[in-house]
This record gives structure tokens, C-alpha cells and sequence, in this order.
């Protein structure tokens, strides 16, 4: 049994007939026709019904199409690996950050590094904390600095580098800025939030909720960093949640804070990688250079 083998049979599923699979497949008719009597003779078993005007699969032929795409997944996920251990081993990483840590956490550990005796090659990519995570689960990222979201498949794993607050933000000339808003009145306003799956955005659904107030007036949700959206915020009544840096004050983007402290408004920050992440000097080294930068930042 070959995986291009498998792969044939899953055409001839998913399309329904043996003539599209073999376009799919870039085979004839005929030599799909060999790749499934090849299957049935090695298992002894017939997998699709003939005869019905399509290929259904039979009882063995389900579960050989489940089991195909099993394998499929896990082919996809090796050679994502093994194309990582060859990056790692010609100094190549790819590193992913969310724009709040970009230049407090990941710019000053990239310099250093840079400035050092090794050759190393980083390949920089800049998305929110759900898109980073995505990558890191499909191999095409090896580390990603980011926020908590919410589900996180079982091949990932991630070091807590400190807590994360955050600041809600309005624009200078809100009625509301600098004053200190109660949940009842923050219920009333119009928001600019991340996407449900971000641990954050759950944290402050979850908190009105728990206080009796319905679903919030969400009209932008987003799945980029609130960062990249604050000249809308500056020109709307929007309120937002913004990561506190010290580095970068609100009032030079035409923002203000609102004074509420709220313990939906701390949250995780983190390093994720997948478990078989190449245990690459170079790779490990960076790793932990970011979990110390990390851990400078927010103090526990």
C-alpha cells in the first residue's frame, strides 16, 4: 500500500467517479481502475459499490477513506517537520509575533542575536495570536510570541512568559475618556473587539455575562491586532482593549484610556511551539532569549 495509492481511492471518493479522479490525479481511466483493484486484492476486501452510477464506498471502503486521510494529515505534518529540522539546521527560523511584541520582546532578542558569531537567517512574520498559532500547529512556524487563545491542538505546546494587561481605549474626544466607566455603562457602548477565539475576547464576554448583561454591541470584530486598527478607533466612538506599553503612549495616537481595572483585562502571554519543534542550538538558544525578554516585560 503507497500513499499515492490512497490518495487515488480518496479521488475516486470525493469526486464520485473514476474518470475525475484520474484528471484530479493526472492518471487514465483505466490506471485508476489498477490502483483499486490493487487495493481490494491486498486487503481482500471490496471498498467501492460498482454499478450505482457513482463510487460509493462500502462498509471497508469508509473505513480505508478515514484511515487515508489520517495518513494524508500525518504525511503533510512530516514533511513539515522534517522541512523545519533542514531550516534549523541551516540556521533558519521561523518566528512569529504578535504586533504589541514586536518591538519589546522579539526586535531587541533578534539584534542580538544578529550582532552574535553565528549565522542565522530569521524569517519574520507579523499576525495576530490565532494566525500565529494556526502556523505553529501546521509546521510552517517554529516559534510564534504571542496571547492565550482559546483551543490549541494537542501536537502544540506553550511557555507562559508573564501576564499581559490591558488598557480600554477611546478616542480623545470621547464623552467618556479618562473617566471611569461601570460595567452597566460599558455594556451600553459600541465596541471594537478580536475574534471570539481569542482567550481575551471570551474573558470579557464571559465577565458581562456573569453580571447579568447581554451580548455586547460588538460592530467591528476583527481577526488582526487591535494595534493596526487605532487610527479607526482615533475617528469613531469605538471602545477597544489595547495591550499596555509602556513604550508607546495613547495620547500620541489620539487616544485615551478609561480608568477601570478589570481582572478580565490580564491575560497570558506566551511562547508556542510544536513538541517536535528541532532541538536545534540555534533554535533553542532564540527560544530562550525571547522567554527571558518576555519574562523582563511582565514581571510577575
Amino acid at each position: 500500500m503507497r500513499l499515492e495509492d490512497l490518495e487515488v481511492f480518496r479521488a475516486v471518493h470525493e469526486t464520485g467517479s473514476f474518470q475525475r479522479a484520474g484528471q484530479r490525479s493526472g492518471l487514465t481511466q483505466s490506471a485508476v481502475t489498477k490502483v483499486i483493484r490493487k487495493l481490494e486484492d491486498e486487503f481482500g476486501l471490496q471498498l467501492l459499490e460498482r454499478g450505482s452510477g457513482k463510487a460509493a464506498l462500502t462498509p471497508a471502503g469508509r473505513t480505508l477513506y478515514a484511515r487515508a486521510l489520517e495518513l494524508g494529515r500525518l504525511s503533510a505534518v512530516t514533511r513539515h517537520d522534517m522541512a523545519s529540522e533542514a531550516a534549523a539546521l541551516r540556521g533558519t527560523i521561523r518566528l512569529g509575533v504578535v504586533p504589541a511584541l514586536l518591538n519589546s520582546v522579539v526586535s531587541p532578542v533578534i539584534a542580538d542575536l544578529l550582532a552574535g558569531p553565528q549565522a542565522v537567517q530569521i524569517h519574520l512574520i507579523v499576525k495576530p495570536s490565532i494566525e500565529l498559532v494556526h502556523l505553529v500547529e501546521e509546521a510552517k512556524l517554529d516559534l510564534a510570541v504571542c496571547f492565550g487563545v482559546q483551543h490549541v491542538q494537542p501536537q502544540v505546546a506553550r511557555t507562559l512568559v508573564g501576564r499581559q494587561r490591558y488598557r480600554l481605549v477611546v478616542r480623545s474626544g470621547h464623552p467618556l475618556a479618562g473617566t471611569a466607566p461601570g460595567l452597566e455603562e460599558l455594556s451600553r457602548l459600541r465596541w471594537l473587539l478580536p475574534d471570539p477565539e481569542v482567550t481575551l475576547r471570551a474573558e470579557i464576554d464571559r465577565m458581562f455575562a456573569d453580571a447579568g448583561f447581554g451580548a455586547l454591541d460588538v460592530r467591528v470584530e476583527t481577526d488582526s491586532s487591535a494595534t493596526l486598527l487605532i487610527p479607526l478607533l482615533a475617528k469613531t466612538d469605538l471602545v477597544a482593549v489595547l495591550a499596555e506599553q509602556k513604550h508607546q503612549p495613547l495620547s500620541a495616537h489620539g487616544l485615551a484610556a478609561l480608568n477601570v481595572d478589570l481582572a478580565a483585562l490580564v491575560g497570558d502571554a506566551a511562547i508556542y511551539y510544536r513538541r517536535q519543534t528541532p532541538s536545534v542550538g540555534v533554535l533553542m538558544n532564540l527560544k530562550s532569549r525571547l522567554e527571558a525578554q518576555a519574562r523582563s516585560n511582565f514581571p510577575n
